[in-house]
């Protein structure tokens, strides 16, 4: 599919003394090895609090393939156009925006592409005496920037650093050899802050080109079932906060009352449902919410049904959720996020309300047209309009009430705030709380349905899911509630049918 491009872009300007650092850099890496070569290396690693192996292939043209192979196998790859990745449930798409961009910008500082890149600006960063030269790296027409150090003795590099909406993310490189002629490293490392994984390989050698290695053919999920006999539509609660509650069953069993939220990128589960039912408890993943983020644990199931659909084998994220229970009433036994709708065709009406799931397969379309979709951190985006027609992409997010919350960098770089009656508020969630401020928006516009005058609010966090730089907010309930939101996740689209008061 297409590349959606974000509205918000970074620029910079290469200068004399980056040209410097790079041909240094250059020179150290050392050159390709000839001929149709890729080269190749594994090794053990200890990601996700798990142990497992590391495999290795990088290629020329910014080709690379990372392959993760423990009890949460996952991988990342680049064939030289389009990134792609397979999550821990196995099943491979298309990366996009930040998901996509990030992982080149790792594939190929483990290569030595970003030397020769040419979608990418190097500019050298100011440095006090003594300090080792230090490169940002932007992608152009993005808001992709990482910052590159470089050792100052021996030119390669030793650090990358980045910065999203889950705070500081930190790379470092170490033990770099030559195989074949290229210098590559041998150790690194990735620091989020809470955790830490490493990853080693004993040594890369050179194999012959093998394109097909950094390619995928996006096969359907096998571990998923369709009852052709059940009904598609959904019981549904919907509760004071507009949130939508369905009833799966877990194990073979009801456990409870699940939010059905388009926001989460994965599936969770209370704690202490998870222990009644003897869930597996694996690793350690970082999770974050509007308030920041938070490490916590996956739990690993046999069976998770809701509906028509059922998953084998599905992994959840655990999460606290009893502070849920006194504001919406029902206990909340977990959340239902990514991993279902990946798999089905979900219809949803925030208002009436309405879930309906599908087999892709047999799903037709009525009274609207399909439209792209973009996929981010596991969450749907789409673009909308706005006063000043200005345009950009924005999350869709069943689990959040209330019209849009505009993130802080577009608040900060758009000016938002400006020549506006606000008044302070809060917005809580996974981490805990942020700040906010609420006005007036002349206009707001999705899918062709105009919104006058409504009340949004505008985010102030420096921290936590609304800083993300690849959308500009995150649509919540009252804006959805004029269509049917049809989610095809498989076919990569999305569809908005206008439905009555």
């Amino acid at each position: 599919m297409r590349r959606l491009a974000p509205l918000l872009l970074a620029l910079c300007v290469p200068t004399s003394a980056a040209q410097e650092a790079l041909a240094q850099a250059r020179a150290a890496l050392g050159p390709w090895p000839e001929g149709n070569v890729q080269l190749e290396g594994s090794g053990p690693a200890h990601a996700g609090g798990l142990p497992g192996t590391v495999r290795v292939a990088l290629a020329p043209g910014g080709r690379f393939r990372i392959d993760l192979e423990s009890v949460l196998a996952q991988s990342n790859a680049c064939d030289g156009e389009r990134a792609w990745t397979r999550d821990r449930s196995g099943l491979e798409r298309p990366a996009e925006l930040e998901d996509a961009d990030s992982a080149r910008l790792l594939g190929w500082v483990l290569s030595g592409h970003w030397c020769e890149a040419p979608e990418l600006v190097r500019e050298e960063l100011a440095r006090a005496e003594g300090e080792p030269p230090r490169i940002a790296l932007v992608l152009s027409g993005t808001p992709m920037r990482m910052t590159l150090t470089l050792d100052p003795d021996t030119h390669v590099p030793a650090e990358l650093l980045y910065h999203d909406d889950s705070g500081e993310r930190r790379w470092r490189f170490e033990d770099w050899q030559a195989s074949d002629g290229r210098r590559l490293p041998r150790r690194w490392s990735h620091d989020d802050g809470s955790t830490v994984d490493d990853y080693a390989v004993t040594a890369f050698e050179a194999r012959p080109l093998d394109e097909a290695r950094f390619r995928s053919a996006f096969a359907p999920a096998t571990d998923v079932r369709f009852d052709p006999e059940a009904e598609a539509e959904l019981d549904v609660i919907r509760v004071a906060s507009g949130h939508l509650l369905v009833e799966p069953w877990i194990e073979g069993e009801p456990v409870g009352m699940f939010i059905f939220d388009t926001g989460a990128g994965g599936m969770c589960i209370d704690p202490k449902v998870a222990d009644e039912l003897g869930l597996a408890e694996l690793g350690e993943v970082l999770a974050v919410g509007v308030g920041g983020k938070t490490t916590t644990s996956f739990r690993r199931g046999t069976s998770f049904q809701l509906g028509a659909v059922t998953l084998a084998d599905p992994l959840y994220v655990e999460l606290d959720l009893a502070f849920l229970a006194p504001i919406f009433g029902h206990e909340v036994a977990g959340i239902v996020g990514y991993d279902l709708l990946a798999r089905c065709v979900a219809e949803i009406e925030t208002r009436r309300p309405l879930v309906a799931l599908h087999d892709p397969a047999r799903f037709t379309l009525q009274g609207a047209a399909w439209q792209e979709l973009a996929l981010m951190d596991n969450v749907p985006h789409a673009r909308a309009r706005f006063e000043g027609e200005r345009e950009g992409l924005f999350r869709l997010d069943t689990g959040a009430n209330g019209t849009l919350t505009f993130h802080a960098p577009a608040v900060r770089e758009l000016g938002l705030l400006e020549g506006r009656t606000l008044t302070r508020g809060t917005s809580g969630g996974v981490g805990g709380r942020a700040e906010l401020q609420s006005g007036t928006l002349a206009w707001f516009e999705l899918a062709g349905h105009r919104f006058e005058n409504p009340t949004v609010s505008f985010s102030l966090a420096d921290h936590g899911a609304f800083t993300d730089r690849y959308s500009l907010g995150n649509v919540g309930q009252e804006f959805l509630a004029p269509f049917r939101i049809v989610l095809d996740y498989p076919g990569d689209r999305i569809a908005f049918v206008p439905v009555g008061k």
